[in-house]
């Protein structure tokens, strides 16, 4: 939690060093499967321009900067988040339990299961529903504490008053960073999955994000 909280600001100096392209592809399906819509976005981040700020260092504070990657939005909860999983007042939510050690991209990584600590947790807005039902695997580079990988799911159909705005049956979502050589984690590729109900017309969407041309600038 102490990594995350400065993560923000230590993104914001990457986007300040590096040129990368950022690919965004997104599929709407019916209820039965037939494409609807397909949607292609790119863009790059070219720093050639940007003032370089110095790498903060120690001690660890509230991030300044705010990321402008838009994030899965269901019914209006953005739920894909990566900072929501690391905020202390959500992550008592859950129970954590160390399942092992794997290498991922060279190093050693901590894999974390995480499930809602009961089937009866407080609701105060329509983001606590969605959090609730949360589960899922991270894993957590041994070295930096950095969260480097996270799969997640829904464990149970998902309502908004009562099923009259829209439900969500089925939600999937996961990412993998990586480790530039000068310590700077960035969000390779990100995949999110969605089978919902918007009153009573059935959405299936498919999104995936991925950043090539990774080159650092002079």
């Amino acid at each position: 939690m102490e990594t995350s909280a400065d993560e923000n600001t230590e993104y914001h100096i990457f986007n300040q060093h590096y040129f990368y392209t950022r690919d965004r592809v997104t599929d709407f399906r019916d209820g039965l499967g037939t494409l609807k819509e397909h949607e292609e976005k790119w863009s790059t981040n070219n720093p050639v321009h940007a003032v370089v700020m110095t790498r903060p260092r120690p001690p660890l504070r509230p991030a300044t900067f705010k990321k402008q990657d838009a994030s899965p939005s269901i019914h209006g909860v953005n739920l894909g988040k990566k900072e929501d999983l690391l905020n202390p007042d959500l992550l008592k939510r859950y129970t954590l339990t160390m399942v092992g050690r794997e290498m991922l991209n060279g190093r050693p990584a901590l894999v974390l299961d995480f499930k809602p600590v009961s089937n009866d947790l407080p609701i105060f807005n329509i983001k606590d529903r969605f959090l609730n039902c949360v589960a899922g695997r991270a894993w957590v580079d041994e070295a930096d504490f950095t969260l480097e990988k996270v799969e997640l799911h829904l464990t149970q159909r998902v309502t908004v008053l009562g099923g009259i705005v829209g439900s969500v049956s089925k939600f999937t979502f996961s990412f993998d960073r990586e480790r530039t050589p000068d310590g700077y984690w960035f969000t390779r590729d990100m995949d999110w999955h969605l089978e919902a109900h918007e009153a009573t017309i059935p959405r299936v969407v498919d999104h995936h994000e991925k950043v090539t041309d990774l080159q650092k600038m002079p």
